[in-house]
């Protein structure tokens, strides 16, 4: 269920470059759908999945996420979640690799700037003081890193019987030669069909699902033992060790609690 605070009609006929929109979810769905302008969605509280045609991102508390215009996508949100919105004009400005779908680390002072410019009023100009905070905004917006919140998904139904039982329970261990037996194909059919689809070993796909799905609950305010043990991992220690690898922080600093 979505609840919106500060509600666009249309955000594509929009007058401004960039319109903005406070939104207040309950748990619940958002059927695909796509705009012409870009969005820039940005989680304050709460995790936001959204699902692509390229695959499932996680947007977890403080982290932003592109959508190309005219990419479809579905939103779910599995308990309370709080976002900012913004629709941004593809010919109000010139960015590179704007028709993609990525998820992108914020700093306070991104942060700021997306609060901001989600609260406008639908009427400001592009050289008044709100016009020139948007294009800072867009100039900060593309220096930022990509963050590794995606999991790309396989088509083949043999494979996606393998995903839907590592969704299922991420903390499976069973190596491929043993899953293979739900899926009706082998072991190196499987890992092919991975490689192929996902751009991604097997191996690499499944640890960024268990990943993944452990930033979930430590964003839910999981300890980091629970979090360890729900996807499989047998002690703090070598999930932590994990999770630093993939996003260059431990749990605490990126949660911000260290």
């Amino acid at each position: 269920m979505l609840i919106i605070r500060q509600s666009l009609a249309n955000p594509d006929q929009a007058r401004t470059p960039i319109a903005g929109q406070v939104e207040r979810w309950q748990p619940g769905r958002l059927a695909p759908h796509s705009h012409l302008r870009h969005q820039v969605i940005y989680a304050t509280r709460g995790v936001v999945h959204v699902a692509t045609p390229a695959g499932q991102w996680i947007l977890p508390p403080s982290r932003a996420i592109w959508i190309g215009g005219g990419i479809p996508h579905g939103l779910e949100v599995k308990r309370p979640a709080e976002t900012r919105v913004l629709y941004i004009d593809p010919d109000a400005y010139d960015i590179p690799g704007g028709s993609a779908c990525r998820v992108l680390d914020v700093p306070p002072l991104v942060r700021e700037l997306i609060l901001a410019c989600a609260e406008y009023p639908a009427d400001y100009t592009a050289d008044s003081p709100q016009g020139r905070m948007a294009h800072v905004l867009i100039d900060q917006l593309q220096a930022l890193e990509q963050a590794p919140a995606d999991i790309p998904m396989p088509t083949d139904p043999r494979a996606l019987r393998i995903v839907a039982i590592l969704q299922q329970d991420p903390a499976n261990r069973e190596p491929l030669a043993s899953l293979c037996r739900h899926a009706g194909a082998s072991a190196r059919t499987l890992e092919r069909l991975f490689s192929l689809e996902t751009r991604m070993s097997f191996g690499a796909w499944r640890y960024r699902l268990r990943l993944l799905t452990a930033m979930e609950q430590l964003a839910y305010g999981a300890s980091v033992t629970q979090a360890a043990l729900e996807v499989g991992y047998e002690s703090p220690s070598s999930f932590i060790a994990a999770f630093r690898s993939m996003f260059g922080k431990t749990p605490a600093r990126y949660f911000g609690h260290g």
